[in-house]
């Protein structure tokens, strides 16, 4: 991960969040990697230290997200130098969550060295120095019929990872069906739920054909029903002939 010149020197570093407490319907949180930073929360011996990154995105270069490293996990790290791109991907354990702060901070002190931090702050990288970026890592468009599958939460001081989301789909095509399939599932179960009158079109059985009836379902249940088989066509005589296979 060498960007020492500039040829080599790292085009873009995107980050992939994970809640610790995830479940298979959590959406990570991605973001463009702005820096790491640690802030003291309480005062005194109930002082703790929390350790932060930042996260932004492209075309929202002054809004930031902090999410507290005590409650995420880095799922994934994605990055550009010259022309190649790698994806380095994290398992939830502490020898792989410490290999990557130990890559993120290797990352800033190579910026920092580079000179690539935002003028009135030496601890938050300047993304607008980032090349080649992916659509995934832009602020989603409001006005989009169909945005991108993330979620950004914005503001600089929310420690923990706390904030608003927005949700780029506003498909109203897509809220119209949704309606009339609702719809169509509650009439159904009100359908379902209301009892109807039946109506016989035919006359009532006879009693004969009742206790006819009767008997073949004694005789199935104690096996002894038989069934005889009528031909469906008497005046065909012609007989089967079977030749063996050789």
């Amino acid at each position: 991960m060498t960007t020492g010149n500039s040829t080599n020197r790292m085009k873009y570093l995107g980050v992939e969040m994970l809640r610790k407490d995830a479940i298979k319907s959590s959406k990570p949180e991605v973001g463009l990697f702005r820096g790491l930073r640690e802030r003291s929360d309480g005062k005194g011996v109930d002082a703790k230290n929390i350790k932060l990154i930042l996260l932004g995105t492209k075309g929202k270069e002054n809004d930031l997200m902090a999410l507290n490293l005590a409650v995420f996990n880095v799922l994934s790290i994605k990055m550009m130098y010259s022309d190649t791109k790698e994806l380095i991907v994290f398992k939830n354990n502490d020898v792989d969550q410490g290999k990557a702060i130990e890559l993120l901070e290797v990352a800033l002190e190579e910026f920092q060295k580079e000179k690539r931090m935002v003028d009135n702050d030496p601890e938050i990288v300047d993304i607008k120095t980032f090349e080649n970026v992916p659509k995934e890592f832009f602020a989603p468009q409001k006005n989009a019929d169909v945005g991108n599958n993330y979620g950004y939460g914005v503001g600089g001081g929310m420690y923990g990872g706390g904030g608003g989301t927005y949700q780029g789909n506003n498909n109203s095509d897509w809220k119209k069906k949704q309606e009339e399939r609702e719809a169509e599932k509650e009439r159904q179960e009100k359908l379902r739920q209301t009892p109807s009158t039946i109506k016989r079109t035919s006359e009532l059985p006879s009693l004969k054909v009742l206790n006819a009836i009767k008997k073949k379902v004694a005789a199935i249940a104690s096996g002894e029903y038989d069934n005889a088989l009528v031909d469906p066509d008497p005046t065909d005589t012609v007989e089967e002939k079977k030749t063996a296979v050789k």
